[in-house]
């Protein structure tokens, strides 16, 4: 049995409970009037990390939940695998992995699915991605996939202009998943017909699409003014400079902005400025640069991008812990995410009062500061 006396942030308000847990289940919450010396919060959820901390999202399953653990010490407690464009058989190979690796308890960030960035995307905008892996959409092919994949999968990053792209959004939405614009060189209408049929969610937002102009608005007008689209925010205030990230989130509103990282492997080490990486990558303000300039993820994670928020942006906490943690469990139908419930089991992170990572209790499972 343990007791942790805390200020709590549940994404409204601010409260002072004193949570009781025995073996990671929340056993009794009583209130004080004095907050306690830690910030408690639901445990983070990143829903586009391609790795952290020398773990790629494609690792072998021994790796995979090393990865999870790795997130988890880092106030992560949930996150969603991201892949890029595969052939559909490696898919499955990758599945068989991450279900090998989860089927047992383990002390880690849950893995709630995988996103798919692709297979269906633009060519034109394709970023730091491999062109030639991209594919033309097949509904055939896709159906077969997602009737294999039997759930695990959660979100696909689709280009809404490509010929059969809406009849492949209301196939994801058939299936559960959850159709993401990114990789696009999508129009204003075309990206308001998806939104019609499906599509809610918009990757790396103002990342690998065309800019905002007054005279040709395109996807982004329609990601910014559409409350039916959220929109996934890359927090390291490099992808995106901080009046970027302000307009976004004050023209979205707190309650449809995903934070995420965009991380992978090199992620996760404080790197001097200028630092060359092993792949050709400079490191540029946080963020991974390859020798033509072009972006390639982020070195940073969810609980930098709370600093960012808090500090930087001056956001309040409660509405921080939606962007961060929230909203992405709302739409991955989490209910239970983090609520201060007697039984409940999932999703708490705790930080100082300067909002330095100290602990965080998935699943009945704690990672603590000491482990790292």
């Amino acid at each position: 049995m343990r007791k942790i006396k805390c200020t709590w942030i549940d994404g409204i308000t601010e409260n002072h409970p004193v949570i009781e847990w025995d073996k990671g289940k929340i056993t009794a919450v009583t209130h004080s009037q004095t907050s306690g010396d830690l910030i408690g919060m639901p445990a983070l959820i990143d829903v586009h990390t391609h790795g952290f901390r020398g773990f790629s999202s494609e690792a072998p399953a021994e790796d995979l939940r090393r990865l999870a653990q790795a997130y988890a010490q880092r106030g992560i407690g949930g996150f969603c695998a991201t892949i890029g464009p595969r052939p559909f058989p490696r898919y499955l190979e990758i599945i068989a992995e991450y279900r090998k690796a989860f089927s047992t308890p383990y002390p880690g960030a849950r893995f709630l699915g995988l996103h798919l960035e692709g297979p269906y995307l633009n060519p034109a905008k394709a970023g730091a991605i491999d062109p030639v892996t991209m594919q033309k959409i097949d509904l055939t092919e896709l159906e077969a996939f997602l009737k294999q994949s039997a759930g695990c999968v959660k979100i696909m990053t689709i280009a809404p202009e490509l010929p059969d792209a809406e009849a492949a959004i209301r196939l994801l939405n058939q299936y559960g998943v959850i159709a993401s614009a990114g990789h696009t060189a999508a129009d204003y209408a075309q990206c308001e017909r998806a939104a019609e049929v499906g599509l809610t969610q918009i990757t790396h937002t103002f990342n690998a699409m065309h800019s905002l102009h007054h005279r040709d608005p395109g996807l982004i007008a329609s990601a910014l003014i559409d409350p039916r689209l959220d929109c996934e925010m890359i927090s390291d205030g490099y992808h995106l400079q901080l009046p970027v990230m302000k307009l976004l989130t004050l023209t979205k509103g707190p309650d449809h902005i995903l934070c995420v990282s965009d991380s992978g492997a090199d992620s996760g080490y404080a790197y001097p400025e200028g630092t060359v990486l092993s792949d050709g990558c400079v490191i540029r303000g946080g963020a991974m640069v390859q020798p033509d300039g072009v972006l390639a993820g982020s070195t940073c994670d969810l609980s930098d991008a709370l600093k960012t928020l808090v500090r930087k942006m001056e956001i309040p906490l409660p509405q921080a812990v939606r962007m961060l943690s929230l909203n992405a469990a709302r739409n991955l139908k989490l209910n239970n995410w983090g609520t201060l419930k007697p039984g409940n089991s999932c999703g708490w992170s705790f930080y100082t009062p300067d909002l330095e990572w100290v602990e965080t209790i998935v699943d009945e499972q704690s990672c603590l500061l000491s482990e790292r």
